[in-house]
């Protein structure tokens, strides 16, 4: 047994999108985001207003031109090399939507098609040779999730299908029994009007099918209670002195308190009494949350710690029953010590899965002292049921070691990762033109470390990071840390602004490992320096992108690609030693296989 220590919303007025949606490329409008607009503009309407509407007067009078533009050509798209009939089948049970296929430039035929049992009436629109948009699914009813079939205008032709958006989408051929969608291989097309039989189909995803749906409630399955939980570690000051600890409860819980102590003197025959710290309260409110739209989280700063000592805590209301297991952390060493860190890219999907990742990494290298994950740790940034899965699925692992997170896109649902924000107390020392805790460095034993927020402008950070890397050129080791990779891992991502602005910055102090998500792959560069391969780390910096969820791109076989693979969540670890400043790095996987590793010496 763990030891303690003895201390008015209706449903009608709930709007909220479902996103499952990938990470745009390139200069793509995003749909995840623009949606996330929408709903944040229609919750603060008045509730009898918000009850009042309908998909047509969303999209009728609600949106802006621009909306409407972006979710009738963003959610779906590819390339064409001739001219083209695009023949797009929809669920009936659509009724009017959606609007930019039954309002727009289709025309209705007469055919239908059956797909597992449900009839779909058949639209069609001629395109030339090129680029082709489709729009979303709907905004309103959530039925299946229309298909195309795309058919060449003159008879014959050398029809190509190119760059598919998402990614994970397919071509395959238009017949009686082909699967209809890429996440479910049951559903089956039925029946096809002969024409289109033998034809290029485009399958979709059902997962996709409300991407844009603004009225799904959402719940949590894993609601606030008076226990605390979702305990985690972060650094908001130096790591060597000070810890922060996070964590929440139930409305019913107003005080929090964390008490801890040395572990070696509460293992003393006779322990002291534990020091208490209290902790400041913050009502979180999620209101699209029908099951527990309120909750609140407690943050406490424990400080003038020594460097290099393990500490036993627990942290709750100050009452036996309501106090957490006891736990543990370790604060960073004074002097240069050898350490280890796991660094993971995107959980962002299954986050059940990811845990059993997380979980793997923990009991293979529990000498880790702490875990770096480079953005997107979840899909909806700004919806709390994703936090709170993400939460459960780490366990009580974030508890024991601390989590040094970096915002990806998806934490900023909206436009803002205010959800984030609110979750993580992390280092104050942006450059003042970025807003706090977006960007931040540290210092651990002889090693550097900075987060970069990659969503935000590049330049605007420059100097920051110039004078960061010169302020620390005693590490010996430089790391840095951002979500969108300088050197993309996925085919059609290339972010030219973010290499132009940091890539010279990183060579100019030598920037040993550089570590990235976003492209749901798995890549380590050569060595670079000024966007060349160079002969060894000595002379550049190594680039890597990895990713710990499911969900999984395409991967181009680029000139700076040295190790590259695709559908295997991973997780690093990187070891520090001191014995010639050596950096051993290793890649693994769910089931602790062994998949890439380099080292770095920098002395002999």
């Amino acid at each position: 047994m763990a030891r303690r220590w003895t201390v008015g919303l209706t449903i009608a007025g709930l709007l909220l999108i479902t996103l499952d949606l990938g990470a745009h490329v390139g200069n793509h409008p995003s749909v995840h985001d623009t949606v996330a607009g929408i709903i944040q503009r229609v919750v603060e309407l008045p509730r009898q207003a918000r009850e009042r509407l309908t998909p047509r007067s969303v999209w009728e009078t609600l949106l802006t031109e621009e909306e409407r533009h972006i979710l009738s050509t963003e959610h779906i798209s590819f390339r064409v090399n001739v001219p083209v009939t695009l023949y797009v089948l929809r669920d009936q049970d659509l009724k009017e939507e959606p609007f930019w296929l039954t309002g727009g430039e289709f025309e209705k035929t007469d055919w239908t098609a059956v797909v597992d049992g449900d009839d779909f009436d058949i639209w069609k629109r001629d395109y030339p040779a090129g680029w082709i948009g489709l729009g979303v699914n709907a905004i309103g009813d959530e039925e299946e999730h229309y298909l195309v079939v795309v058919v060449p205008q003159e008879p014959g032709a050398n029809l190509e299908i190119s760059d598919l958006y998402p990614g994970y989408l397919d071509v395959t051929e238009a017949k009686p029994g082909a699967s209809a969608y890429v996440d479910d291989e049951d559903e089956k097309v039925e029946r096809l009007p002969e024409a289109l039989i033998g034809q290029r189909m485009i399958r979709t995803a059902e997962q996709l099918e409300d991407d844009a749906n603004l009225w799904r409630i959402r719940v949590t399955n894993y609601p606030a209670s008076r226990e605390p939980d979702q305990i985690v570690l972060t650094w908001s000051e130096d790591p060597r002195t000070t810890q922060t600890i996070q964590w929440r409860t139930s409305t019913a819980v107003t005080r929090g308190v964390v008490q801890y102590q040395k572990k070696a003197a509460f293992l003393t025959f006779q322990p002291q009494p534990p020091q208490t710290v209290e902790a400041k309260r913050e009502v979180l409110e999620t209101p699209n949350i029908a099951n527990d739209p309120v909750c609140h989280r407690f943050t406490a700063t424990l400080r003038n710690l020594e460097p290099g000592t393990t500490y036993v805590y627990t942290v709750g209301d100050g009452t036996p029953e309501g106090t957490s297991p006891l736990m543990e952390f370790t604060t960073a060493p004074d002097e240069v010590r050898p350490f280890s860190f796991i660094y993971m890219g995107d959980a962002q999907n299954g986050l059940d899965r990811w845990g059993s990742l997380i979980h793997t990494a923990f009991r293979l290298r529990p000498d880790a002292a702490f875990y770096l994950m480079a953005g997107d740790l979840v899909n909806r940034g700004n919806d709390r049921d994703d936090w709170d899965s993400f939460f459960y699925n780490a366990g009580d692992i974030f508890a024991q070691r601390p989590l040094v997170p970096v915002i990806g896109n998806h934490e900023c649902q909206g436009g803002h990762p205010t959800l984030y924000l609110k979750l993580f107390d992390l280092p104050d020392n942006a450059p003042e033109t970025v807003e706090t805790e977006r960007v931040y460095a540290f210092r651990y034993s002889n090693a550097l470390f900075i987060v970069l927020d990659s969503n935000l402008s590049p330049t605007a950070q420059v100097e920051w990071l110039d004078r960061t890397l010169q302020e620390h050129a005693d590490a010996t080791w430089k790391f840095v840390s951002y979500h969108h990779p300088a050197y993309s891992s996925h085919p059609r991502r290339d972010n030219t602004d973010l290499r132009a602005a940091w890539v010279p910055i990183f060579d100019k102090h030598h920037v040993d490992v550089v570590l990235q998500g976003h492209d749901h792959a798995y890549l380590r560069t050569y060595p670079m320096r000024n966007n060349e391969v160079v002969s060894s780390p000595s002379e550049g910096t190594i680039y890597v992108v990895s990713v710990s969820g499911t969900k999984m791109y395409d991967q181009a076989d680029r000139y700076y690609k040295e190790v590259g693979f695709t559908n295997v969540s991973t997780y690093q670890v990187l070891d520090i030693q001191l014995s010639n400043d050596r950096l051993h790095y290793r890649a693994y996987d769910l089931n602790g296989n062994l998949r890439d590793e380099f080292e770095i010496v920098k002395s002999q």
